[in-house]
């Protein structure tokens, strides 16, 4: 596998996740290989299908990769996230799910929410007075 662990952890926190709240999440599923550790924040991107996270990792297709994460990752993720039985927790679903439960870095600065309905406004109203003049 080409990347390390590090590597892996550092894309992942450049798409926004939460690397200590996701080193405590994985540090109840132990043991769980290294290898498997990288899959997991490479998914948990949400920049990897199956198939390229399996031509990574040299596994031997993205449909046995899904099969192996959802047994060896999935079903302990799906019990330490709370999650209802009915939901899947698979490559593809991972991001979302970690999502929804709180695992990436709120970024929102509330300074920009609150720019952003009032940009709205004033956009508006240029569009009203550019609309006027032409008519």
């Amino acid at each position: 596998m080409p990347l390390s662990l590090c590597d892996a952890q550092k894309q992942a926190r450049n798409c926004g996740l939460d690397i200590p709240k996701l080193q405590a999440l994985l540090a109840e599923i132990e043991p769980l290989s290294e290898k498997y550790k990288i899959i997991f924040y490479l998914a948990a991107t949400g920049l990897y299908s199956a198939d390229d996270l399996a031509e990574m990792s040299n596994h031997s297709s993205g449909k046995n990769l899904n099969a192996d994460f959802n047994k060896n990752l999935g079903s302990y993720l799906k019990l330490y996230l709370d999650l209802d039985e009915s939901e899947r927790v698979g490559i593809t679903s991972l991001r979302r799910i970690l999502f929804k439960k709180g695992y990436l870095v709120d970024i929102n600065d509330y300074e920009l929410v609150r720019v952003l309905p009032t940009r709205y406004a004033k956009n508006s109203e240029l569009e009203q007075s550019f609309t006027v003049r032409h008519n």
